[in-house]
């Protein structure tokens, strides 16, 4: 096994918006960043494309030339066809082909110093309190930190922590031509999870997606998107579909040692409506943070990071109530959205807030 003498301040495994967001903070504060990806960039990402405003606050570049669309109509349907329509002119997201916003990402962390590695193969990750050790395709790298962010199924945390995915959600997309049509972004809520349409430029992203935490919670199948695709549509011409996992079990995570999980990696996407770029971006940010101010201050990052996450993990437990009530309750639901809180939802994430924040409470990642 060739030893390599190449000691670097962080290493991420995972070049999306998780790592890029950890290796913006630790570049702009003259770290030595090594990013390892199996995949070069472009690359194909399944993901339905939505970015809330909330997230445009925590992202360290522009985007604003990847917007396809904005998201200022918006319907919530439910399983007995009733539906409550909202609005809000600046839009409760925006829309963007996740390969391009992943690539533009990436590529502008890159230009700001962040080494590339692409790689097959991690052999096995060893730490102790100084350095961890990562045997990447038989060679030695080492590092301060490592930073896992490699999606929902980690290969970071299968090696490094507990952590395990006891009722993964999962997922469906693929895309719809307009053909001329014009349907607004759309949420279909049933007992199981949610279906989404998400305009674009030239299609629709279309997808399903099982959200409930539960072993006894239905299968969701290709066909199953076949039928809803035909269902709402009147034909069932879908193209690209791609099956994918969503990390959303981690409400119990906390850093060990000089390892930190981020994002779907570390199973922070919520599981109220599935969103988990703004967790990637914020928590990679986080662990950066906390990296940084162990150098500068010599405090525990491990301690700084873990703090993040408890708040974080709260915010997560608040939207799994949420989703508790939206899809095991689906009249209640309706009349209470219709009644108020639907208003309430769509002016605060037009807003930028959390769902703490919307509901009244304080949020320590307003800024």
């Amino acid at each position: 096994m060739e030893q390599i003498d190449n000691h670097y301040d962080v290493i991420i495994v995972g070049g999306g918006p998780a790592g890029c967001s950890c290796a913006h903070e630790l570049l702009t504060n003259d770290k030595k960043v090594l990013i390892l990806d199996r995949t070069q960039f472009p690359r194909h990402k399944p993901c339905a494309g939505g970015i809330t405003m909330k997230t445009l606050k925590h992202l360290p570049i522009d985007i604003s030339h990847l917007v396809q669309h904005k998201a200022q109509n918006m319907v919530f349907s439910f399983s007995d066809k009733r539906k409550v329509k909202l609005s809000h002119e600046n839009g409760s997201c925006v829309m963007v082909i996740r390969d391009k916003f992943d690539e533009y990402f990436f590529n502008e962390t890159i230009k700001i110093g962040a080494e590339f590695k692409q790689i097959n193969k991690i052999n096995s990750i060893k730490s102790n309190e100084e350095k961890v050790s990562i045997d990447v395709d038989d060679e030695i790298y080492s590092c301060d930190y490592l930073i896992g962010a490699d999606g929902a199924n980690s290969v970071v945390r299968k090696l490094t922590s507990n952590l395990d995915y006891k009722n993964p959600v999962f997922a469906y997309e693929g895309l719809v031509k307009k053909d001329g049509s014009d349907y607004p972004t759309e949420f279909i809520f049933n007992k199981h999870g949610y279906a989404w349409i998400f305009p674009k430029d030239q299609h629709y992203n279309v997808g399903i997606g099982n959200l409930v935490h539960s072993s006894k919670s239905k299968k969701i199948t290709k066909k199953d998107l076949y039928s809803f695709v035909l269902d709402r549509f009147g034909s069932n011409k879908i193209e690209n579909i791609t099956a994918f996992p969503i990390g959303t079990e981690g409400d119990n995570y906390r850093a060990q040692n000089n390892i930190f999980l981020v994002g779907d990696a570390a199973g922070l996407a919520e599981s109220l409506l599935g969103e988990g770029i703004y967790n990637a971006v914020l928590s990679g940010k986080f662990a950066g943070l906390s990296i940084i101010d162990s150098y500068s201050n010599n405090v525990s990052a491990k301690l700084n990071y873990n703090k993040f996450l408890l708040h974080l993990t709260n915010e997560l437990k608040l939207y799994r109530k949420g989703a508790k009530i939206l899809y095991g309750f689906p009249r209640i639901s309706y009349w209470v959205m219709r009644l108020g809180l639907g208003k309430k939802f769509m002016n605060g994430y037009s807003e930028g807030k959390t769902l703490s924040e919307i509901i009244g409470k304080k949020s320590i990642f307003a800024n």
